[in-house]
């Protein structure tokens, strides 16, 4: 969040895990959600622990009243929801496509070319950042082969974003330095990438609250895309207040 106030000019902020069915649900125009697999930790436990970020928790089934609030936020509030994935073979994907399939049925989820929009948010990327550790000591923590990063689409709009290559865990590594002993050497390679990884959710972000109806930054341009003129009509930042709904 700070290199993104700072990059970007956006005053943004983590806020407590929301429930769905909370009021501030639908202020938020980005919820970030991870639905693990437990069979998936059981079967391959990794030789580390560290919290992950999570503000809204991903679970086997959804209430009914649940279910018409996540749509009502992704279809018609025109929300954001990024996932966390280890990787992206049947088994990684399967809670994510648990949850999709109960709240999107109708919807497909399908790669994200890497020449998307998302891409080109507020960096200039080639595509998703690849995740820099498969296994550690022979212990598989990324699973399948680098891919595109998968999304539901909604009406030409990128509503849910699956990362396959897990950056928010590349920051929290970077962040939490979780391996010790014969591992730590592990712990310069989050390092290295977690710039990488900031610059893929910044523009993951900016994507996210330039379309939608949450947050009004649609004219929204980053100030090193700007000549020094103003450019009638656009912001050279981002407004500091959210609307009230």
């Amino acid at each position: 969040m700070k290199a993104l106030n700072q990059k970007t000019g956006i005053q943004t902020a983590f806020v407590d895990a929301v429930a769905i069915t909370d009021a501030a649900f639908f202020e938020a125009p980005i919820i970030f959600m991870e639905p693990i697999p437990r069979a998936l930790i059981k079967l391959n436990p990794p030789p580390f622990q560290y919290s992950r970020i999570r503000r809204v928790r991903g679970t086997q089934t959804y209430s009914q009243r649940e279910i018409q609030r996540l749509r009502a936020y992704l279809i018609h509030r025109g929300g954001f929801i990024y996932m966390a994935a280890h990787g992206n073979t049947p088994q990684t994907l399967l809670s994510a496509h648990r949850v999709l399939r109960q709240i999107l049925p109708e919807h497909q989820l399908t790669p994200i070319p890497n020449d998307h929009e998302i891409y080109r948010a507020y960096y200039s990327l080639n595509g998703p950042l690849r995740f820099p550790i498969k296994e550690v000591s022979g212990m598989t923590i990324h699973f399948g082969s680098h891919t595109e990063l998968q999304g539901v689409f909604i009406n030409g709009r990128l509503a849910v974003l699956v990362d396959t290559e897990a950056m928010m865990h590349v920051i929290d590594g970077a962040v939490q330095k979780p391996f010790h002993g014969s591992y730590e050497k592990w712990n310069t390679r989050f390092e290295e990438y977690a710039p990488h990884a900031a610059r893929q959710l910044i523009n993951i972000v900016v994507y996210a609250i330039t379309h939608g109806n949450i947050s009004d930054y649609s004219k929204y341009i980053p100030s090193t895309a700007l000549k020094d003129a103003d450019r009638e009509g656009f912001w050279r930042k981002a407004p500091r207040a959210m609307p009230k709904l």
